[in-house]
Parts: structure tokens; sequence; C-alpha cells
């Protein structure tokens, strides 16, 4: 035990530091163009500026800001309200696709879904939100490509990449994830039956669910403004303040 432990407090504020610029982004704390300064959120936070740069960076990659070079960062101009917006579209478009696709997958294209959706459950146990998405999109892209139109699954796969900020928001809830993993096999256990419309029901509820927590509110900060004078709590000193 006498040993050297690890120094873990850095990557704590990183952590803090991304959840809570996130949460404002997502809650219209930041403007849609607004930039973000390093400075100021080190200042306002009273951390270093090392854990900041690592937070927003992280945030860069996941779409929830953008990088802009010699200038920092900027958050995108698609609000999370917009984002939003895209779900119908994904779903009803989904829906256009299954209907096509459902009847034309054999039982090697539902072996190889089965294996997908292992791996996307090997990423819960992991708890890697990002690679968790990428092959839930992966998932999703092979359930309508047996649609056979390349319009349709590019228009579709081009959706699902604009709304992987809010999706990485959903999965950090866990009960979304699992509820994700269980949906993914009845509509396999359907598609197997030969029960084509019970599968395209199930598949309606898992792409629509992202889209009914952030409308019911189940997001706690996406009806809130500026002026409402309230921001997502972190544990550090002097959060952010508008």
């Amino acid at each position: 035990m006498n040993e050297a432990w690890p120094l873990l407090r850095t990557a704590t504020l990183t952590d803090q530091v991304y959840q809570v610029l996130r949460d404002r982004v997502l809650g219209a704390s930041l403007k849609p163009g607004e930039f973000i300064r390093e400075q100021d959120v080190s200042e306002r936070l009273k951390v270093s500026r090392t854990p900041v740069r690592e937070a927003l960076g992280r945030l860069a990659s996941e779409g929830f800001l953008e990088r802009i070079p010699h200038r920092g960062f900027r958050v995108p101009e698609e609000s999370a309200a917009d984002l939003v917006e895209f779900y119908p579209i994904i779903c009803a478009l989904e829906e256009l696709a299954a209907r096509e696709s459902f009847p034309q997958l054999d039982a090697q294209a539902l072996d190889e879904l089965r294996l997908v959706n292992q791996s996307y459950r090997e990423e819960f146990v992991n708890e890697d939100i990002s690679a968790g998405i990428a092959v839930n999109h992966r998932f999703h892209h092979l359930l309508s490509a047996g649609s056979r139109n390349q319009r349709l699954l590019t228009m579709l796969d081009e959706l699902r990449s604009k709304v992987k900020s809010l999706e990485i928001w959903a999965f950090s809830h866990i009960n979304e994830w699992t509820e994700s993993i269980e949906q993914h096999e009845q509509i396999l256990d359907a598609i197997e039956a030969g029960e084509f419309d019970h599968a395209v029901e199930v598949l309606n509820r898992n792409r629509s669910t992202t889209y009914h927590e952030y409308q019911t509110s189940s997001w706690p900060y996406a009806n809130l403004s500026v002026a409402d004078g309230q921001s997502p709590p972190i544990n550090v000193p002097s959060p952010l303040e508008e």
C-alpha cells in the first residue's frame, strides 16, 4: 500500500467543466453563434485552463461546440431545440425505409444485426457513450439497408449525425440505453416472426424516445432562458453566471 496513487483531480474537474458547459448549451443559456473563451470559463469557474481546454475539445468532438481556427469555440447555429425537430423526420424516414427493408432481411442479415446489438450492449457495459452511439447508428443503418434505396440511406445517415450531441445527452441516462437495447431485440424478434407491423411500431418508439424526453421536460434546462437566472449545478466554486 506504499505505492503512489494516481491524482484524479484534473480529470474530475474536466468532467465537471464539460458537464456545466454541455448543460448550458442544451439549456440555451449559451446562445447559438456565441463564442466561448477558454480564459473566461477558467476565471468564472475558478479552475485552471487545462480542464477547461480539455472539456472544450471534448465538446467540440461530440458536436456540442464548433472549433473555429484562431478564434476558439462557438456554440453551433443550430440550437438543441432545432436539433430536436429532426427526430420526427428521422422517425418518418426510418419507417419508410423499414417497410421496404424488413421483409428483405434474411437470417444472415438478422444474425449480423444481433451481433451489432451485442456490441452495443458491450459499449453499455464499458460506459463508452460515443462508441455506443456509433454502434447504434450502424444498427439502424443495417435495419434500413434492405430497402436498397441509397439516397434514403444517405439522408438518414446524415440526419443521425446531426443529432449525435442530443443522443450523447440522452444516453448519459442509464435507462435510455438499456431500453434501447431491449427494443432492438424486440424489433429483430418481430422481423424474424414476420410481424413487420409490430417491428415498425417498436422502431418508432425506439427512435422517438429522446424527442419525447426533451419535449416533456425530462431535460430540466430545456425551457430556461438567461432571464431566469438559473444554471445547472456544478460542484466547484462560483459556477457560470450571467
